[in-house]
């Protein structure tokens, strides 16, 4: 189903990009201002389509700054978890251990029942 949406969007997203791109071929002089080292004609497509890019690369690195902190408690939290899983298993361990060694090696349920019980 993801994939479908994928090209539900993607498809018309490009017919937009080609067609923005074609229609709006000519060239504009692009000049560092204060530098004044560098005048080169771009067309206005490149222009709004890098614009573009680099306005979604920023929010991209804004986003995931900002969830920064969750992922970091996320991590603490996996690590308190796989440590609770290692301790309850050392606890299980030793429970199991310290009922071994609580019975007596050769006792049998069946026989410590009470002779009385005719």
């Amino acid at each position: 189903m993801s994939k479908l949406f994928f090209w539900i969007v993607l498809l018309p997203l490009a017919a937009v990009i080609v067609v923005f791109s074609i229609n709006n071929r000519t060239e504009v002089v692009l000049d560092l201002w204060p530098l004044g080292v560098m005048s080169a004609p771009v067309p206005v497509f490149a222009v709004m389509l890098v614009s573009i890019v680099a306005g979604f690369l920023a929010g991209g690195v804004a986003a995931w700054n900002s969830a920064g902190r969750t992922r970091r408690r996320a991590r603490a939290e996996a690590r308190r978890a796989d440590q609770a899983e290692r301790d309850l298993a050392s606890a299980q361990t030793r429970i199991n251990d310290l009922q071994a060694a609580a019975q007596p090696p050769d006792a049998d349920p069946v026989r410590s029942l009470p002779s009385n019980a005719a």
